[in-house]
């Protein structure tokens, strides 16, 4: 039951119309969120005024790849430390799922998404952290398989034998590795991505919006010609979006730390993966260009 009145509670404040004052006490009893799992208004209580804590973000970014679009999503916990309007973002990636292009979908197994390395390189900031404020993320910004001596400028390396290029996923093979559902090709690649999300907060502890998102691949060999090769990944920015929601409980925001250890895990916050943000399905239309 509690698990489903905090459901009921991401739901609900999707719906909440821009610049309205934040909610009032027996609205949130409205919601079905009983007193153990809060006993304050959304925006109100310890921890409000301050996005100091943990959110749950959700991104459901597009690109276009051989001209289909191919959609991912990708849950996050965001850790963060609020120094007067700037945001230090820490970011831990809890799962990634990728549609399918011309009918075969990559899959990112556990090692490689694991071995994911973020680069801090500056801080985001916040307006106000009442509805309407606006948000801006640090940028996020992760290397699969490649160190690199300038993270964000540096080309990528074109040969699997360049010692830039290293085991991260600890497999024996260069890079990081890649599946194909429903057959048995593997793809050993080095990857960078670069995100920039800006939004408005649409409820408090709420925030919804756009992301600005440039991604390099190369491929450094695989065991089947099938998927040997590493297409170039376009941006389609104006067709993604992204939701983060505060979990810890704290500015009348629902708790997801389960266990009550003072640390949300990826597992706690599984509950809520689906919930935060609406899905869409990838379209191919989406990635004509006039």
């Amino acid at each position: 039951m509690k698990k489903l009145a905090l459901l009921s509670l991401f739901v609900t404040a999707c719906s909440v119309e821009r610049g309205e004052s934040d909610w009032e006490p027996q609205e949130l009893a409205d919601l079905g969120v009983d007193s153990e799992t809060s006993e304050f208004a959304l925006g109100e209580g310890p921890g409000a005024g301050t996005m100091d804590g943990t959110w749950l973000q959700v991104h459901e970014g597009s690109t276009c790849v051989l001209n289909d679009e191919q959609l991912t999503h990708a849950w996050y916990l965001v850790q963060i430390e609020q120094a007067g309007r700037s945001l230090r973002e820490t970011r831990t990636i809890c799962r990634v799922d990728l549609s399918p292009v011309l009918g075969l979908r990559v899959l990112i197994p556990e090692a490689t998404r694991d071995s994911i390395e973020f680069i801090d390189l500056d801080r985001g900031f916040v307006s106000d952290l009442r509805s309407g404020g606006t948000y801006t993320s640090s940028l996020e910004l992760a290397l699969w398989g490649v160190e690199l001596e300038d993270p964000l400028s540096e080309e990528l390396p074109d040969d699997g034998e360049d010692p830039r290029v290293v085991d991260a996923d600890d497999d024996g093979n260069p890079g990081v590795t890649f599946a194909i559902d429903a057959s048995s090709c593997l793809r050993f690649a080095g990857q960078r991505q670069a995100i920039r999300y800006s939004g408005t907060f649409d409820a408090p502890n709420s925030i919804s919006g756009t992301s600005a998102n440039i991604t390099d691949v190369e491929a450094y060999g695989s065991t089947e010609v099938l998927c040997g090769i590493a297409p170039p990944i376009n941006s389609n920015d104006a067709h993604s979006k992204f939701r983060m929601v505060r979990i810890d409980g704290l500015g009348g925001a629902p708790n997801l730390d389960e266990n009550e250890d003072g640390q949300i895990t990826c597992d706690e916050a599984s509950v809520a993966f689906l919930e935060v943000i609406e899905r869409r399905e990838a379209d191919r239309e989406r990635c004509k260009r006039d």
